[in-house]
């Protein structure tokens, strides 16, 4: 191998590293301003998908850990390697997103029998943002999404959201 695609190998890694963290940061900044934006407002949809957005966060870090993981070499104790970290993340992801949606159910429920008023420039507005925070997240995480499963989960879950806020919009 060359020196050129020693270089070359390590930069793809850098920059899957720099727009992972990006992307972390962008989906945290829309779902702290999701919750505040959700209790302020008292509306159900900014904080459900403000958890969704959560668990979003929490699958790119678990998607850059099983990455970092899986890509260990096999050992004498680890005959198959690290290659089931991500199917162990993907498991993890799916369960917590299944844990909001169990959570999400009980609160529509509350919310059901005891309305009340949505500020509803406030989800406009929030809204509006987390479509361009999503869809620079979904945009820096695309290339990578044929990589792994839980890249792809991530890639998959930025731009259902991108396309479910124009359908609520």
């Amino acid at each position: 191998m060359t020196q050129h695609n020693k270089h070359s190998h390590h930069h793809h890694h850098e920059v899957r590293g720099k727009n992972l963290f990006i992307t972390i940061i962008l989906n945290i900044i829309i779902t702290l301003s999701q919750v505040i934006g959700g209790l302020y407002s008292g509306s159900l949809a900014l904080l459900s998908d403000a958890l969704h957005n959560f668990s979003d966060v929490m699958a790119l870090i678990i998607a850059w850990w099983a990455n970092k993981i899986s890509s260990r070499k096999s050992s004498e104790t680890k005959t198959f390697g690290y290659k089931r970290a991500q199917i162990i993340a993907a498991l993890f992801n799916a369960s917590f997103l299944s844990g909001i949606g169990v959570f999400l159910i009980f609160e529509a429920i509350s919310k059901f029998l005891h309305p009340q008023i949505i500020n509803s420039n406030i989800v406009i507005y929030l809204a509006v943002l987390s479509i361009l925070l999503n869809f620079a997240s979904m945009k820096l995480v695309e290339a990578y999404s044929a990589e792994n499963l839980n890249m792809k989960a991530a890639y998959l879950s930025t731009e259902a959201q991108v396309f479910m806020y124009f359908k609520v919009l």
